[in-house]
């Protein structure tokens, strides 16, 4: 019963306890959730003064601080969750109350921020940055330097309107106030309103005088941009098309109407004449010389009983000319006998005479000079008869008797044969040729073919986009590239034919008026430095090819030059000479060598270094020519520069075609219908092979070897037949 007891009373007196205990737990976790909240946000607009602003910061901060306080005192002491509620909240009021109302009317207006480029500066406008954007970089110093004059105009013009304006519009003003004097504006902000207004008032009338009279660099800028608008071009890129412009606007060339002709962007690069040496004149010979040289053949004509007289007298680079006038009854064989005896009176080293001259009544007598002066290419290149031409094949080869420029085309040539004895100046003929060509001639107009044997004079040429290959030194490849040309020719007059022309001009023309300037063909010079090394090693070829060339090539565009230093009758033939009309000759040891090259003598009395004789196409007259001379330096200066202009493009190579060679050598045309006899017969020999392709025996044992060699047939065993070792269906295979 006193268990009973003393259990109910300790559980009477032990409730109020856990009551409180529960109740303490329950508020613990509250004031935890309410120490988080600490801070509260306040948003105050900003104040006229900096000061106010700054103490009001003050003032509120510590009314925060007083409110933290005295919550915290509150939470901590006695805390009641329904008396919850914010404290001092007059306080906020009355502060709110005491701060000067702004007012509130007034728009919002961002302040302002000075730019990183510009500062408080007014910006560029659209109209301006367009301008200068269109100009280029490297003229916009020189317009706004042109244009500042026209601004300061124009901006005393615009004031002086603005001026006047505005005194015709003050009375109006006065007129409207007095009307309405019952309104009062606030003076600071009309003061405001104007200066806008004015400033806007000078923009648009800023605007409206450019549109009206725009200025020069505008009106130009205008023209200007009437092409593509829409590419960015870098500043090279501007001055390039402003300098095209400017030379297309200076020379406008005049075209034919008969067919359009497709325009090119690029600019053909031309060789400039600075890269050649100046010519240096020398002092002009003495005039008294030549007075004695007349007077020595006067007193020799009276001394032989000739009854002539010296009329003129040419002065040459080399030679000077004497022009005698015979008396009528005088025969001119008279004249022509006395040549020995004139050098001896004359004390002449060479004399040759011109019985009589072409379309004179005089007999020309030709004294070398004492002292000979240079022919530089120079002197020729920029004479107006060289630069007029408009013949891409346009040649220069030197001065004639009188000084004047000698220069051939090699479309009338269309051939030619250079002979002369080893240093009279055939390989220096040569590279004038070449180099005259490089200067009249674009690589897409003229390509070259060179052979040279003795593998030094032509190589400083090559890597010129003018070649088909590099220079040919190989005699087996110099036939074989000869042979090249041959097929090339029936190529071209193949194409001929599916055109409908019939020469290379006509089918040209033909491709610039359809629009197809791609498919032109150009023309082809085939130079050999040598041709009596290509006639020893293989004449019969060569000889072939060479006359084939002559023959037919001339309307497809392809000329050939041949030089030699023997020009005896094995070297050039009688079909040689016969196909190659035009000759020039340098000086020979004999009067034969003369006769083989020019049908006549005259070549054995020329002086050397350069001194030649031309016979040109059509013509049976021989004219005396000082060759023109052309350093080492100067061609490899030239060569040089032309290899910049553009990269070669090789048709083949040299070592392709000694690949050919050696492949043609190793097969033969007979070799596969020989196997294919053999099959058949079930046997080989070198006499069954005579018998059937009726060829000789040497051929027939190389056929039975090369089968041999392949494993067709077998080895030679005595007096047994070869037995055949392929059956036909893998020899098929």
């Amino acid at each position: 019963m006193w268990k009973d007891l003393k259990t109910k009373m300790n559980r009477i007196f032990d409730e109020p306890e856990r009551n409180q205990l529960n109740d303490n737990s329950s508020v613990r976790p509250e004031k935890k959730l309410r120490n988080t909240v600490e801070t509260r946000m306040q948003y105050v607009y900003p104040k006229n003064s900096s000061r106010s602003d700054n103490a009001a910061r003050k003032k509120d901060a510590k009314h925060i601080r007083k409110d933290r306080r005295v919550w915290q005192e509150n939470i901590s002491t006695d805390f009641n969750p329904h008396r919850f509620s914010p404290i001092n909240q007059s306080d906020y009021k009355e502060q709110e109350e005491k701060s000067p109302q702004t007012n509130r009317n007034i728009p919002f207006r961002a302040s302002e921020v000075p730019s990183p480029i510009h500062g408080f500066r007014d910006r560029l406008k659209k109209e301006n940055k367009k301008e200068s954007i269109e100009t280029p970089a490297f003229m916009r110093n020189k317009i706004e330097l042109k244009d500042t004059e026209n601004l300061k105009k124009e901006n005393t013009t615009i004031e002086e309107i603005i001026q006047s304006e505005e005194k015709n519009n003050k009375p109006l003003l006065k007129q409207t106030v007095n009307k309405n004097s019952g309104y009062e504006a606030p003076i600071t902000k009309n003061n405001k309103i104007t200066t806008r207004n004015k400033e806007m008032d000078k923009r648009n009338q800023e605007k409206l005088t450019s549109r009206q009279n725009p200025t020069a660099s505008s009106v130009t800028d205008r023209k200007k941009n009437t092409g593509i608008s829409n590419v960015r071009m870098t500043p090279r890129d501007k001055k390039n098309m402003f300098e095209l412009k400017k030379e297309e606007t200076i020379k406008q060339p005049v075209r034919d109407e008969s067919f359009p002709v497709t325009e090119k962007v690029e600019k053909e690069q031309k060789i400039p004449l600075h890269l050649l040496n100046d010519q240096v004149k020398n002092g002009d010979m003495n005039d008294g010389w030549v007075q004695h040289q007349i007077e020595l053949l006067t007193t020799t004509l009276k001394h032989f009983n000739v009854n002539a007289t010296v009329v003129d007298a040419l002065k040459g680079p080399s030679v000077t000319r004497f022009e005698i006038e015979p008396e009528p009854g005088v025969k001119v064989s008279k004249i022509k006998n006395l040549s020995d005896d004139i050098k001896l009176s004359l004390a002449a080293k060479d004399i040759r005479m011109e019985a009589p001259i072409p379309g004179k009544h005089r007999i020309g007598i030709e004294v070398p000079n004492p002292s000979s002066e240079p022919v530089l290419l120079q002197q020729i290149l920029e004479e107006d008869i060289f630069t007029d031409e408009l013949s891409p094949l346009t040649v220069a080869l030197g001065l004639d008797i009188a000084g004047n420029p000698i220069i051939t085309d090699l479309k009338k040539m269309p051939h030619g044969l250079i002979a002369g004895a080893t240093g009279s100046g055939k390989s220096v003929c040569i590279n004038t040729i070449l180099i005259s060509l490089l200067y009249k001639a674009n690589h897409k107009d003229v390509k070259f073919l060179l052979i040279d044997p003795k593998m030094v004079e032509l190589t400083p040429y090559n890597d010129l986009p003018h070649l088909v290959s590099p220079v040919i030194t190989d005699i087996k490849a110099a036939t074989k590239a000869l042979k090249w040309a041959v097929n090339e020719m029936e190529d071209r007059y193949q194409k001929f034919v599916e055109e409908g022309t019939r020469d290379i001009e006509r089918y040209n023309q033909k491709m610039i008026s359809s629009g197809r300037v791609d498919e032109k063909m150009p023309y082809l010079v085939i130079v050999i430095d040598e041709l009596a090394d290509l006639m020893m090693m293989s004449p019969q070829d060569v000889e072939d090819a060479i006359c084939r060339i002559a023959q037919k090539a001339r309307a497809c565009g392809i000329h050939l030059l041949l030089a030699t230093q023997r020009p005896s009758v094995d070297v050039i033939t009688g079909l040689i000479k016969a196909n190659i009309p035009t000759r020039i000759a340098f000086s020979v040891s004999s009067q034969v060598d003369s006769r083989t090259i020019l049908d006549s003598s005259g070549a054995e009395k020329l002086l050397g270094k350069g001194d030649m004789l031309l016979m040109e196409n059509g013509t049976s007259t021989l004219q005396r020519i000082q060759g023109a001379f052309v350093s080492d330096d100067e061609i490899e200066r030239i060569t040089a520069y032309a290899k910049k202009i553009a990269p070669p493009e090789y048709l083949f190579e040299q070592s392709q075609l000694l690949q050919k060679i050696e492949v043609e050598e190793n097969t033969d045309e007979l070799y596969e219908e020989a196997i294919a006899f053999v099959l058949e017969q079930n046997s080989a020999s070198a006499s069954l092979l005579q018998r059937r392709f009726k060829v000789g025996y040497n051929r027939a044992a190389r056929l039975i070897d090369m089968m041999e060699d392949n494993g067709i047939i077998t080895g030679q065993n005595g007096s047994k037949p070869r037995e055949v070792l392929v059956y036909e269906s893998d020899f098929q295979q």
